[in-house]
């Protein structure tokens, strides 16, 4: 039965969402390749991690700048919510590489999954000191790029207690206790622990001993080959059974026999552009998690996928639009029945549900999973009666994808104009 099916495939969606948003645990260096150098009062000194003493790691702390926070588009000094040493990439040099190590490419897997073969590069950031008595409080990494996805944290051998970074996403949280991980292992082991950017995460304060991290910024790259995962590499069995519940739906003739519409919302929080508004083509080629699976399980049956934006517009009823692009805010207009005409005519809008009786919809959308607010962008405009009023239209980005008729479930053209779907409101 189609229910069965749909309801197969919503299942499997929600299997996706199990998959941590990060991923921990330890890394082996040469020991020579955690010799640090850093410059301070014109000078430049060095220590070796593990065997660094107290009086070095001092010094290396007092060579740190008080640590800011991004809040908005400016960095805040406020040590009543964050107290630590910053140093900045320009003025510490290590050999140790991420990279050529591997350790990059291990946590892509952990992160991104087998099957996605996007070419990632890695680019540090910062060295930080948590010393007695320092701390971060709750927060999320603030996108250093609109195509920076993951921060990747390295804890360099030193002993010291508390410090323990909380990670929470979703209903998932976990505790990465750099300061345990540490105390038995031998010279040239790191702790690592990486995290996509929309993760909160807080530093408890360290009790003894410092508290050193190397923090890099992970991007997907712009362009470059695909990579070759390893022949030996599992499949992961959740994206298994997701093509397998939807190539079933696809060779079902009773779902969809007019073609149609299938919308997935996103579970995941995404940079914006520099106007403030999501660029929707470049969005497609930094989604993560389960967005990224979803993405290319159905590229991977052939099927037609766009990233859109679904408007909900309330004047006396309840519309829901579709539209190619987000709105250009600040616009002005003579109420919301000119709005839903705007939208239609320049953004490509397609009315996908209404409570207006007298109001045929321009498709309908089979909902297999609805939008967070992870996904929320709210726009602003003018609205002119007998006064001027500013009003907001709030919207949610969705994966949309275009399923033709059966036999030809590739071929959008063949899907009829108005062609129900198994419709819910969004």
């Amino acid at each position: 039965m189609v229910e069965t099916g749909i309801g197969g495939l919503q299942a499997a969606v929600r299997d996706l969402d199990k998959r941590r948003a990060w991923c921990n645990g330890t890394w082996s260096f040469p020991p020579q390749d955690l010799k640090l150098f850093f410059e301070h009062d014109n000078c430049v000194s060095s220590l070796l991690f593990p065997s660094a003493t107290e009086e070095q790691l001092s010094e290396l702390a007092n060579a740190c700048h008080p640590a800011k926070f991004g809040t908005g588009d400016v960095d805040v000094l406020d040590e009543t919510y964050r107290k630590a040493g910053k140093m900045d990439v320009s003025n510490f040099s290590l050999n140790m590489n991420p990279e050529r190590s591997g350790l990059v490419e291990a946590v892509k897997l952990q992160l991104l999954g087998l099957d996605d073969q996007r070419d990632i590069r890695l680019e540090p950031y910062k060295l930080n000191v948590y010393g007695k008595g320092s701390f971060f409080k709750v927060h999320k990494d603030t996108p250093r790029g609109d195509k920076m996805f993951a921060s990747l944290v390295i804890v360099l051998p030193t002993l010291h207690n508390g410090g323990a970074l909380m990670l929470s996403h979703k209903d998932e949280s976990t505790i990465f206790d750099s300061g345990k991980m540490l105390q038995s292992n031998s010279p040239g082991v790191v702790a690592y622990v990486a995290f996509f950017s929309d993760v909160d995460h807080e530093v408890r304060e360290v009790t003894s001993g410092h508290r050193v991290t190397i923090t890099y910024n992970l991007y997907f790259k712009s362009t470059g080959s695909a990579t070759t995962p390893p022949k030996d590499a599992d499949e992961d069995p959740r994206e298994v059974r997701l093509k397998a519940m939807l190539n079933s739906l696809l060779a079902d003739a009773n779902f969809l026999p007019q073609g149609g519409l299938l919308g997935f919302g996103l579970r995941y929080q995404y940079p914006l552009s520099r106007n403030g508004l999501p660029d929707l083509d470049k969005m497609c080629d930094v989604l993560k998690g389960s967005d990224a699976t979803i993405l290319r399980t159905c590229e991977e049956l052939d099927l037609s996928t766009w990233l859109k934006i679904v408007y909900h517009v309330d004047e006396y009823h309840n519309y829901h639009v579709l539209c190619h692009a987000p709105w250009d805010e600040g616009q002005q207009f003579d109420g919301n029945a000119e709005l839903l005409n705007e939208l239609i005519q320049r953004y490509g809008g397609m009315v996908i549900w209404t409570d207006d009786p007298k109001y045929k919809c321009d498709a309908k959308i089979t909902w297999i999973s609805n939008s967070t607010s992870n996904s929320l962008h709210v726009a602003d405009y003018v609205t002119y009666g007998n006064e001027a009023s500013l009003g907001y239209m709030y919207g949610h980005i969705s994966l949309i994808v275009h399923v033709g008729v059966p036999g030809s479930r590739d071929s959008p053209s063949t899907i009829e104009v108005g062609a129900d779907s198994e419709d819910s409101e969004f």
